[in-house]
């Protein structure tokens, strides 16, 4: 697992087919918002090995991560192994499947809300992000 990235990561924004750009806030709270410009929402890609990445919110300084009831969240510590996340493409769209827990993927519901891990399929649309690079 990576640690702490100073930079090298891909710089984007997550946006989901329901309409939301992931943000993860810098108390923890992962969620959708609408705003382009939201600093919030922008995030780092970070390599965790072959097909797998780390997601760290570039204002937060946090990496997204599943608890054990599959709700997102923003982890301080990187080495958490809930923090990497096998990237897949899934047409035009990518998707976040978590390589701890296997069956649950990297959602935002309609509402702008995270939709729980264990609610989520290969499939959804809540589950289907578009990469939008950032221009830094």
């Amino acid at each position: 697992m990576s640690s702490e990235s100073h930079g090298f990561g891909q710089k984007l924004r997550l946006f989901s087919e329901t309409g939301y750009h992931l943000t993860i806030r810098n108390d923890g709270t992962v969620e959708g918002s609408e705003e382009d410009d939201n600093p919030e929402c922008f995030l780092e890609l970070i390599s965790a090995g072959p097909g797998l990445v780390q997601i760290k919110g570039m204002d937060s300084n946090l990496c997204l991560c599943f608890n054990e009831e599959g709700q997102l969240y923003g982890e301080q510590e990187f080495s958490h192994e809930g923090t990497v996340f096998h990237e897949t493409l899934e047409g035009l769209y990518n998707a976040y499947k978590s390589v701890k827990h296997p069956d649950w993927f990297v959602g935002i519901k309609k509402n702008g809300k995270p939709k729980p891990g264990p609610k989520t399929k290969y499939g959804q649309k809540a589950v289907r992000f578009l990469p939008r690079r950032l221009r830094v």
